[in-house]
């Protein structure tokens, strides 16, 4: 039994399990919503954290490139400033339990959540080099432009508190997690390209650039060298939001918060 079996599995029976005992006053909900997603909101947080992962790769590619021309080169410094994009749709179906019924503040759920996510840093870089025998000094100067493309179906189990339930407009707030199909793998890329002029004192002004793309089962695969990685996405939910009721059984709601990275959805349920 992988993992994602097991999850859903163990959450379809915590709410059979609970539903019989309190079927005599508790009640279903059933919804639908649509969220946009962005990592922007994270500011110089998401940024450092973005460079840090691109630096390495990157610097590595480049200077590959160049040795290949001219191996006595080798790296004496390197530089690199970031801006990045994001964005990105979510739509999701809930199934909710109440226990307490109408007046219920605490309930249970199961969301299927298709997540298309997407991450654009566009990068300049500054590499300094030196040749070891004649002292001979190189610079490469180039951007470079990413994409990061996230495309899963994700299942979570999330628990929700409604704050003052009885009142027509109340808050609530709502957290959970789960994890994607392991077909995310395979929809999810990562791709790049550089272009940049190496000059030197001792070689000739010429242009290096190169690109990649490769799934995010592929970069799986090379991982697995160093350590194993899972053959799914996590996924982690944190959301405050007001719930509207229009009649007794509809509610309209709006929500901000998190599901990796920041997101706004809104949203209309149906109550039995």
């Amino acid at each position: 039994m992988n993992l994602k079996r097991g999850f859903l599995i163990l959450s379809l029976a915590g709410l059979t399990a609970a539903a019989p005992a309190l079927r005599a006053q508790g009640h279903f909900e059933f919804s639908g919503h649509y969220g946009r997603w962005s990592l922007n909101l994270l500011g110089n947080l998401a940024k450092d954290a973005l460079n840090d992962m691109i630096k390495d790769e990157l610097e590595g590619r480049i200077l590959e490139d160049i040795q290949d021309s001219y191996p006595g080169f080798s790296l004496t410094s390197y530089e690199q400033s970031l801006d990045f994009g994001s964005g990105g749709d979510n739509f999701g179906l809930s199934f909710r339990f109440y226990p307490g019924g109408h007046r219920g503040s605490f309930s249970l759920g199961l969301a299927v959540e298709k997540c298309s996510f997407r991450v654009s840093p566009s990068v300049t870089s500054l590499m300094q080099l030196q040749e070891a025998g004649t002292m001979a000094t190189a610079t490469f100067s180039g951007s470079a432009d990413a994409e990061a493309r996230i495309k899963a179906l994700a299942f979570l189990l999330t628990f929700r508190w409604d704050i003052l339930p009885s009142m027509v407009v109340h808050p609530y707030i709502t957290f959970g997690g789960g994890i994607s199909t392991a077909k995310a793998l395979d929809d999810s890329s990562v791709s790049y390209s550089y272009t940049g002029q190496l000059t030197g004192s001792a070689i000739p002004t010429e242009t290096v650039e190169g690109s990649d793309t490769k799934t995010l089962r592929e970069l799986k695969d090379e991982a697995e060298t160093d350590f194993p990685l899972p053959n799914f996405l996590p996924f982690l939910q944190l959301n405050l939001g007001l719930k509207a009721r229009l009649t007794g059984n509809i509610h309209l709601f709006v929500d901000g918060g998190v599901l990796n990275g920041f997101i706004l959805r809104a949203g209309a349920a149906l109550r039995l």
